[in-house]
C-alpha cells in the first residue's frame, strides 16, 4: 500500500501545490494564511495586506514556505482541506462511500483502522475517471487516502490522459472530415455552376442574363458556406464555453445552496426561540393581568364601602351644618383655648387646618367657609379616585400603559385615606368640644339658648 506521505516519483508536487492554490476561491485561501501565524507574518511584511488584488505575491511566498517545508502534511493539509470540497462531484462521492456501511464491512474484513482510507479496485476504477485526472494526482499527493502500487501507476500514467485526448482529437477529425466532404460538394457543385456559366457565356442576352443571375448566386452561396464554417466554429468554441462555466455555475449554485439552507436554519431556530420568549412574556401578562383584574375588583368593592361610608357621612354633616353657627356662638373661645393650651405656632396650624378665627374687639367669635371649604376639598379627592376606578376602560387605552396608570392612581388612595382620616379627627374634635360647652338639656329646647354675654363670662 503506498501511503501519500512517501516520496513519489515522476510527480512534481510544486505544480500540484500550485493546482490547488490557483482552485481556491480568495476567501478560503485568505484564511488559511490568516490561520497560519508565521505564514501570515511573511505575507503581511512591510504593510502589505491580505487583498484579493495582490493574491499572486502571496500565492508565490506560500508556495516558498511550502518548499521550505518540503511540502510537509502538517502545511500542506489545510490548503487540502479548502480545496477539496470544491470539487463537489468528486468530494461527494468519495465522502459518501467512506460513510457507508459497505466501506464499515470492507474496513472490518480488511481489518483496516478507522483512521484509515483505502478503494478496492473496483470502487476506485468506478471513479476514477481521466477527465478527473489532475484531482486524482492531488488526492494522491496531499489528501489521506491511500492507494496500491498499480492505482498510483494509472494517476501517474500520462498515457491514459494522452488516449483520452487522441480520442477526442479523433472525433474532431472525424468531423472536420464530414465538413471537407461537405465542402468538397460545395466545391464541385460551384464548378458545376461554373461550368454552366461557360456553356451559356454565348447565348442571348436572356441567357447572359440568367448568367449573371447564377454567378450572383454562386457568389452568395460561397458567402454563404463560409460564414456557415467561421460560425461552426464558433459556435463550437461558446459550447465548450458554455460547459465549463456551466460546471462552475454548478458548483458556485451547491456552495450557496447550502448556504442559504444553513442560513435559513439558523433563522428558523431564532424564530422559535423569539416565539418561546413572547409565549412566556404572555403568559407571566397574562397571570399579571388577571391579578390586576381582582385588585381592581378590590377596588371596587372597597370603592362602594367607601361611598356608602362617605354618603352617611355626608348626610350627618349635611345635618350638622345647620348648626355650626348656633354651637360655636355658645363656645366659650377662651377658655377652649386655655384649656387646649396651644402653643403660638400649635395655634396658628390649627386654625389654618379647621376654621379662621377673627376676634374682634368684644372678643366675639366669627367664621367664614375655612370649614366648608376644607371638608369639600377632602371630599373632592374622593370623588376624583371613583371617577377614575369607573373610567379606567378608557383612561388606560389613553394613557397607553396599564402599570403606569394603575401606578399612579396609589398616592391617590392614600390620599384619600388620609382625607378620611383627618375627617374623622374633625368630627371626634368637634364633639369632643361640643359635650365640653353645651348641656344636653339645651338641646332638647325648641331653640338654643342665646351665648353667653360678656359680663356672665367674666
Amino acid at each position: 500500500m503506498l501511503d501519500n506521505s512517501e516520496t513519489l516519483q515522476g510527480i512534481n508536487q510544486e505544480e500540484l501545490f500550485c493546482t490547488m492554490l490557483d482552485e481556491l476561491p480568495w476567501s478560503s485561501f485568505r484564511a488559511f494564511v490568516q490561520a497560519n501565524a508565521q505564514l501570515l507574518k511573511f505575507c503581511t511584511a512591510g504593510g502589505h495586506r491580505l487583498d484579493a488584488k495582490r493574491r499572486k505575491r502571496v500565492q508565490k511566498l506560500v508556495v516558498r514556505e511550502a518548499k521550505k517545508a518540503e511540502f510537509s502534511a502538517s502545511f500542506c493539509n489545510g490548503v487540502f482541506a479548502a480545496w477539496y470540497p470544491i470539487h463537489a462531484d468528486l468530494h461527494t462521492a468519495l465522502e459518501e462511500f467512506f460513510h457507508s456501511d459497505e466501506y464499515k464491512e470492507y474496513r472490518e474484513k480488511e481489518e483496516l483502522e478507522e483512521d484509515v482510507y483505502v478503494l478496492s479496485e473496483e470502487k476506485f476504477d468506478g471513479f476514477f475517471k481521466i477527465d478527473d485526472l489532475q484531482k486524482w494526482r492531488v488526492l494522491l499527493v496531499f489528501s489521506p487516502l491511500k492507494f496500491t502500487d498499480e492505482q498510483a501507476q494509472k494517476i501517474l500514467d500520462d498515457s491514459q490522459g494522452n488516449t483520452h485526448l487522441l480520442d477526442r482529437i479523433s472525433s474532431f477529425e472525424e468531423r472536420m472530415d464530414e465538413l471537407q466532404r461537405e465542402n468538397d460538394r460545395l466545391t464541385q457543385e460551384n464548378e458545376r455552376l461554373q461550368k454552366q456559366t461557360t456553356q451559356v457565356s454565348s447565348e442571348s442576352v436572356d441567357q447572359k442574363r440568367a448568367t449573371r443571375e447564377l454567378r450572383v448566386e454562386v457568389t452568395t452561396f460561397e458567402t454563404r458556406m463560409e460564414s456557415v464554417q467561421t460560425e461552426n466554429k464558433r459556435l463550437r468554441s461558446e459550447v465548450d464555453s458554455a460547459e465549463e462555466t456551466i460546471k462552475k455555475h454548478k458548483v458556485e449554485a451547491k456552495k450557496k445552496a447550502k448556504a442559504e439552507v444553513t442560513r435559513l436554519a439558523k433563522e428558523v431556530k431564532r424564530l422559535e426561540d423569539q416565539l418561546g420568549q413572547w409565549q412566556a412574556k404572555y403568559e407571566e401578562q397574562r397571570v399579571e393581568t388577571k391579578g390586576r383584574e381582582e385588585r381592581i375588583a378590590e377596588l371596587e368593592t372597597s370603592v362602594k364601602d367607601k361611598e356608602a361610608e362617605i354618603e352617611g357621612l355626608n348626610e350627618r354633616a349635611a345635618i350638622l351644618e345647620c348648626f355650626p353657627d348656633l354651637l360655636l356662638d355658645k363656645f366659650d373661645w377662651p377658655k377652649v383655648g386655655s384649656q387646649m393650651k396651644l402653643t403660638p405656632a400649635l395655634k396658628r396650624q390649627f386654625n389654618s387646618l379647621i376654621k379662621k378665627l377673627r376676634y374682634e374687639e368684644d372678643r366675639t367669635l366669627t367664621i367664614d367657609g375655612s370649614i366648608t371649604q376644607f371638608w369639600t376639598k377632602l371630599m373632592g379627592a374622593e370623588k376624583t379616585l371613583v371617577d377614575s376606578i369607573a373610567q379606567s376602560n378608557s383612561r388606560e387605552v389613553m394613557t397607553g400603559d396599564v402599570p403606569a396608570y394603575w401606578l399612579s392612581l396609589t398616592d391617590m388612595f392614600e390620599d384619600v385615606r388620609i382625607g378620611l382620616e383627618a375627617r374623622c379627627v374633625l368630627l371626634k374634635m368637634l364633639h369632643e368640644i361640643f359635650y365640653q360647652v353645651i348641656d344636653m338639656g339645651d338641646l332638647e329646647a325648641p331653640k338654643l339658648p342665646p351665648a353667653m354675654t360678656k359680663a356672665k363670662r367674666s
